[in-house]
């Protein structure tokens, strides 16, 4: 019998049902397959899972939201002349970034926004506002709180530029929007701030689930990123994958670990996580064997592209 999400879910004494393999019936088993498929995807990287994601940024702009699902790069970001842009630490994009210090001014009446309910996010008019993503504006003390989201004092990251008369900045509280689409701030808000400079962009990291350069972009491309991203979890929407019909046993082991877990029983859990580490690793191994006859160049430094003392 084929595995999929309706064989899983089966009851006790069902064929391919995890309560059949536990040999239990009441245990939630929703629960149980959807962490078993996070523990899969921790360490598992097969052909499958490779995919390239392909982004543009525009001018101003410094970092793109990572894609749904998304879990390692692989190699450089490239954009479509054939540049390549390096991956550094975090810490070195940070060290790269400069700013200089933005015009500030006085808003209008009521200029912030909130965003969903539940976000962290609030949009401002501010006209004219000449910034790039990436720069930080603060606001004085005084300013009343929107929606929930305090804004007397604090400096807010610009997260996105809407257009030139409004941007979006995030909570670095994490203070959350209670209803959300709230407008205040009353009148007379002042606001200072720094801005990105931009540059042309040389490497990149990945911090706050997004692709981050080291400068804001002076010119727009579009680049293509070859990366490892999951699949989404299996539902009743979603009954199979490549993990059933080519790795039903990693599913099985790995729900035998997170049904040993549910039910409390150390020993049984750990045994399944060894077996579990084991199968990855050889299935890892053996999606290697891709590149069986493949011819791999060398890298060698030209105009194009960024080597060298990066």
């Amino acid at each position: 019998m084929a595995m999929s999400y309706s064989s899983l879910m089966g009851s006790k004494g069902s064929p391919g049902a995890i309560a059949t393999w536990v040999a239990y019936n009441n245990i939630d088993t929703q629960t149980i397959l959807d962490e078993a498929q996070a523990l899969i995807y921790q360490s598992l990287r097969t052909r499958e899972m490779r995919t390239v994601f392909t982004f543009g940024l525009s001018v101003g702009q410094c970092s793109v939201a990572l894609p749904p699902y998304f879990l390692d790069p692989i190699g450089r970001v490239i954009d479509n002349n054939g540049v390549q842009y390096r991956h550094r630490s975090e810490a070195e994009i940070i060290d790269r970034r400069t700013y200089q210090a933005a015009t500030g001014g006085t808003l209008g009446t009521n200029p912030f926004t909130s965003g969903a309910q539940y976000s962290s996010t609030l949009n401002v008019n501010i006209p004219n506002h000449g910034l790039t993503q990436g720069s930080d504006v603060t606001f004085p003390a005084g300013v009343p709180a929107v929606d929930g989201i305090n804004i007397a004092g604090i400096t807010f990251p610009v997260t996105a530029i809407i257009d030139t008369n409004n941007i979006t900045i995030t909570s670095p509280n994490e203070d959350q929007a209670a209803t959300g689409n709230v407008t205040g701030g009353g009148t007379g808000v002042t606001w200072t701030g720094n801005m990105l400079n931009e540059a042309t962009a040389s490497v990149w990291s990945i911090f706050d689930e997004a692709i981050q350069f080291d400068c804001a972009i002076v010119q727009a491309i579009q680049c293509r990123l070859l990366c490892f991203r999951s699949k989404p979890l299996l539902s009743t929407s979603n009954p199979t994958n490549f993990l059933t019909s080519r790795y039903p046993q990693i599913i099985r082991v790995a729900t035998n670990a997170s049904a040993a877990a549910y039910m409390k029983d150390d020993d049984e859990e750990q045994k399944w996580l060894g077996k579990l580490s084991q199968l990855i690793e050889a299935t890892n191994a053996e999606s290697d064997l891709i590149y069986r006859g493949a011819e791999f160049g060398t890298e060698t430094p030209g105009s194009s592209h960024f080597y060298g003392g990066l």
